[in-house]
């Protein structure tokens, strides 16, 4: 648990790391970009399928609004698409500023974006599949935190973990330090649900699991000999 405050707390310094700025214009307007492509099909296929100009124009502002509330409700599951052009490079201006000596190997893109891609279909397809229990107050935020706080800490450790090690090596560590993975999710999906604050999240979600990885990571490991 110290491992992880110290690592939400150096994330908050490594969002302004030297060189994050430009990173973080460009993922913003790209973040942008695509909710507003979202919600511009969601309402161009409402016109195309509601007849009536009156009418039309009135589901379609309401279509509108529904996919702007949608878009932001999903945004905490599709945000590993958003941070996959740019995790690398996030990660890249942290380890210069706090681990010099870091030699990742930084995976090839489209088979990460895939799996990014994967990994984010599932976490809508949950989001929609629990959506009744969401409309039931109290457990409501109970069920969203924590089934986004564990498919997001998964997703953004093992992300930065996955430059380091293989997948299944990466997968294990991350199993390993479950709870501390797990709380981490948490705190990144709450930022992720906080107007403005949450274009700041996928920088924040990055720093923080770099650093609770590179502190795992620097844990000796304790052989246990055989009893003599």
């Amino acid at each position: 648990m110290e491992r992880l405050i110290d690592a939400s707390l150096k994330a908050i310094g490594s969002v302004f790391a030297p060189g994050m700025f430009g990173v973080f214009v460009m993922s913003v307007l790209f973040t942008l970009a695509a909710l507003l492509l979202f919600v511009l099909g969601v309402t161009s296929v409402v016109s195309l399928l509601v007849g009536g100009a009156v009418l039309s124009a009135s589901w379609t502002w309401l279509s509108g609004v529904g996919a702007t509330m949608l878009a932001y409700f999903l945004f905490p599951g599709i945000m590993p698409v958003f941070v996959n052009f740019f995790d690398s490079k996030i990660a890249t201006l942290i380890e210069a500023q706090d681990y010099p000596n870091a030699q990742p190997i930084n995976p090839p893109f489209w088979p990460e974006f895939r799996h990014d891609v994967r990994f984010s279909l599932m976490a809508v397809g949950l989001n929609i599949l629990v959506l009744p229990f969401y409309l039931l107050p109290g457990i409501n935020l109970v069920i969203f935190y924590v089934l986004n706080g564990h498919l997001l800490g998964k997703e953004f450790f093992v992300m930065v973990a996955r430059r380091y090690l293989p997948l299944h090596e990466a997968v294990r560590l991350r199993k390993t330090h479950g709870r501390s993975v797990f709380i981490g999710g948490i705190l990144l999906t709450v930022l992720a649900t906080v107007p403005f604050l949450n274009l700041l999240a996928p920088f924040w979600g990055i720093a923080l699991m770099t650093h609770l990885y590179h502190s795992l990571a620097a844990t000796p490991k304790v052989e246990v000999l055989p009893p003599a």
